[in-house]
């Protein structure tokens, strides 16, 4: 039995294989499939208890899940970043105001469905209201930049 061996690379060829795997290793890396809809449960999940809070006047109820929504969602975001190599590669040039924007859209959509169902006169469910607008709009959000980042990975 004959054990057979590739033959060396040549210098040329190791040179350009190792360009690729270079530029390979610093293109944007998007978000796991996970971490949108995970975020959208979360803000609904939260908002839905917010709500419930409001409606019992137990209002210390809702800083409490503040509290603990923000470091969760912290902390997921750094494990969803930290699982799929973001950290690791270079941010891709224009990032900073799309993330802004999606803060800003989040925000709106909460704000707008609160303000509605409130006025409404359904105050127990205008948070959960809140939390599923700001969690769909999250998810839809989270999946236009996984794209755009995918469209330039693949320009790049």
């Amino acid at each position: 039995m004959s054990d057979s061996v590739p033959p060396p690379l040549s210098a040329a060829e190791a040179l350009r294989l190792a360009e690729r795997a270079g530029a390979a290793a610093r293109r944007p890396s998007p978000a796991p499939r996970w971490y949108g809809p995970v975020i959208a449960a979360g803000f609904v999940v939260c908002g839905i208890a917010a709500g419930q809070a409001i409606a019992a006047h137990q209002i210390w109820l809702v800083s409490l899940l503040g509290g603990a929504w923000g470091p969760l969602s912290g902390l997921l975001a750094w494990l969803a970043a930290r699982g799929s190599g973001v950290v690791q590669r270079q941010s891709p040039p224009g990032m900073a105001g799309p993330v802004v924007l999606i803060v800003l859209a989040v925000s709106a959509a909460m704000l707008g469905a609160m303000a509605l169902v409130g006025w409404v006169g359904g105050v127990q469910w205008g948070a959960a209201a809140g939390g599923v607008a700001g969690g769909a709009v999250f998810w839809a959000a989270s999946r236009a930049l996984d794209r755009r980042i995918l469209r330039l990975r693949e320009a790049g």
